[in-house]
């Protein structure tokens, strides 16, 4: 019996160990040892592949973005992590996001990005259709989220998620897939994450096209 209790303190204490090292891996990703970074002003970019001249112009594009939205305001200091899909990605999306093009964090101010590339302005999931968007529109979709939670607390925790994908989407002006593609998987009855989402950016802009403010969308 004593032995039993050793074994399962041993293992609870384990548990606890491996949950702590996610924990510190999830929200402090520079742990994990990225080779390249560079300041942007508030924005440290930190990058598996060299930050090439490029990166200047794709943060601008997705400021200007996020300026234009109703619920714009300063973030301050934040983080945005490339990766090339590889094992540093697999451990910062967690198997719960690891489809995705990009994660942020409830109370972080981290951004994570799947395969980039900076020279082409692009990000890459490993979707069969849909697989690919700017890296200016992701980061300006991710920093939407960022917005959200600083303005709603952690009531937007409650809010439906299309509201909150379509919206991000709706700031970022773009979509994984064209109208064309959506509507060819429609008409095949198919659903996939990205139609969802090219779904839901619709609906936002329905709402907001119909007078309804950002506050209106995600509180009624």
């Amino acid at each position: 019996m004593t032995d039993l209790r050793r074994l399962n303190r041993w293992l609870g204490g384990g548990a606890l160990a491996v949950t702590g090292v996610l924990g510190t891996i999830v929200y402090v990703p520079a742990v994990l040892a990225f080779p390249h970074r560079a300041q942007f002003g508030e924005i440290t970019v930190y990058s598996v592949s060299p930050i090439g001249p490029e990166m200047p112009a794709i943060l601008d594009r997705a400021a200007k973005r996020n300026a234009a939205s109703a619920i714009a305001a300063p973030l301050g200091p934040r983080s945005v992590y490339l990766t090339d899909g590889g094992w540093r990605w697999s451990l910062l999306s967690l198997p719960t996001s690891h489809g995705a093009f990009a994660v942020t964090r409830p109370f972080s101010t981290n951004i994570v990005v799947n395969r980039t590339s900076i020279a082409g302005d692009g990000v890459e999931n490993n979707a069969a259709i849909g697989n690919r968007r700017t890296l200016s529109g992701t980061i300006a979709h991710e920093t939407t989220h960022l917005l959200i939670h600083q303005r709603y607390g952690l009531a937007a925790r409650t809010f439906a998620t299309w509201k909150v994908e379509g919206y991000c989407d709706h700031v970022a002006q773009e979509s994984s897939l064209s109208d064309a593609q959506a509507a060819a998987l429609k008409a095949a009855g198919k659903s996939t994450p990205g139609l969802v989402y090219h779904e839901a950016r619709r609906k936002v802009a329905a709402a907001l096209a119909s007078g309804k403010s950002v506050d209106q969308l995600f509180k009624n």
